[in-house]
């Protein structure tokens, strides 16, 4: 996907699907790729909102962090995501930092051509609006989950969803999810000892298997039965 032309990675991505080629072709013209390595830290929590930011190829972590360094890992996001909307919007410093996990090439559309092409494109305006919806919903989500399911239905649901976004197929039949345990308990709030403690759990069952930095998947409706049980 990364050798592809800016306006056809644009096409692919759910925040410009749907819309005219023209506007499509135009949007293009406005943005540059940017191919990093990984550990590139892309914008750090504070900094000023001066891009929007298409992933075409690779993996992008979005986290925070507090005054003592310690991270909240929100988000990973891969081809055909978008990050960076909010601070590019209202103009207010970034609410998260980002970091490339893996090599990536970013499609990379300044905040100052692009405000001032929205101007005149209600339709595009109309497509941000519900992308922010859908954010605001996910968040929503994340946090009925943090308060009314258990740990282990709680890990056992997110690898669910990553999984359905990120996975690919694995030897076995199985689907693979690139993610460590540390990534995952970061992501939950959860320690990684208990995550391995879920996982290891899983692992004799026969639902998953386990490799360095990958989570093997045989039986997600096993672990949907976790959460489904007790949500």
């Amino acid at each position: 996907m990364s050798d592809l032309p800016i306006a056809a990675i644009l096409s692919h991505n759910f925040l410009f699907e749907g819309l005219p080629d023209s506007i499509i072709d135009e949007i293009a013209s406005l943005a540059h790729r940017s191919r990093l390595s990984k550990g590139t830290l892309i914008f750090c929590q504070g900094d000023d909102g001066d891009a929007l930011y298409g992933i075409a190829s690779g993996r992008v972590r979005i986290f925070t962090a507090d005054g003592e360094g310690h991270e909240v890992f929100l988000n990973v996001l891969g081809p055909g995501d978008t990050f960076g909307e909010i601070a590019l919007l209202d103009g207010l410093p970034r609410t998260a930092s980002a970091i490339a996990v893996t090599p990536s090439v970013l499609v990379v559309i300044p905040r100052r051509q692009f405000l001032a092409y929205l101007d005149h494109q209600p339709k595009l305006a109309l497509h941000l609006m519900v992308l922010l919806c859908e954010r605001l919903r996910w968040v929503s989500n994340l946090l009925e989950d943090t308060s009314f399911l258990a740990g282990p239905a709680r890990v056992a649901k997110r690898l669910t969803v990553l999984v359905e976004r990120y996975g690919r197929p694995a030897g076995g039949g199985g689907i693979e999810l690139r993610i460590s345990q540390a990534d995952l308990g970061h992501f939950l709030g959860i320690s990684r000892q208990i995550v391995n403690h879920y996982l290891r759990d899983w692992c004799e069952r026969g639902w998953i298997t386990l490799k360095r930095g990958r989570i093997i998947i045989h039986d997600s409706k096993a672990l949907e039965g976790i959460f489904v049980s007790t949500s």
